[in-house]
């Protein structure tokens, strides 16, 4: 009656970790899929090595370009009079030998009363200082119908197109996405 006892006590013990290791795994099982999923790969197809190089993926710091990017978004974002309602169309980098660095935005947000409206705006950084070309203050008031991107951003008169650049779009919308 004693073995019994003790039989049964160690099967219970050794059931309660099992139990333990099983949560532990469907957790664990949990996170690959969700992150499997988040990169349109389909559960049979996540392999412990695929799920692997998607957590690396989305866990590598960003490059310096995506990263400035998404700094001038967040800025513009804070300006917004819904920031949460902020969608952004482009965001492009211009190959400018003139500025440090030059950022086109197509942004859209929602207006004073209540609908969307699609803005153009040029962030752009010379000698160390950031500038914005998107319509506002003195300059923007006097000159709002001025559309900042040609020239800068896009050549052409009537096909116009961007200059040669980056499109860092998707990242710049992934990482907001990820809350970076």
């Amino acid at each position: 009656m004693k073995t019994l006892l003790t039989v049964m006590l160690l099967s219970a013990l050794s059931f309660g970790q099992t139990t333990t290791t099983q949560d532990q795994d469907a957790g664990a099982l949990e996170t690959r899929y969700k992150t499997c999923a988040k990169h349109y790969i389909p559960a049979d197809k996540c392999t412990p090595e695929i799920y692997q190089q998607l957590k690396d993926k989305d866990n590598a710091p960003l490059d310096p370009n995506t990263a400035a990017a998404l700094k001038v978004v967040k800025e513009y974002q804070t300006r917004l009079k819904n920031p949460d309602s902020m969608q952004v169309r482009t965001a492009y980098i211009v190959d400018n030998k003139r500025a440090d660095f030059v950022l086109c935005l197509e942004i859209g947000g929602q207006n004073g009363a209540g609908g969307m409206t699609v803005s153009h705006a040029v962030y752009d950084v010379f000698r160390g200082k950031g500038h914005w070309r998107d319509g506002t203050g003195i300059a923007g008031a006097i000159s709002s119908d001025v559309d900042w991107w040609d020239g800068i951003c896009q050549k052409g008169t009537f096909h116009k197109t961007l200059l040669p650049g980056t499109d860092v779009t998707e990242k710049v919308n992934q990482a907001l996405k990820d809350g970076k």
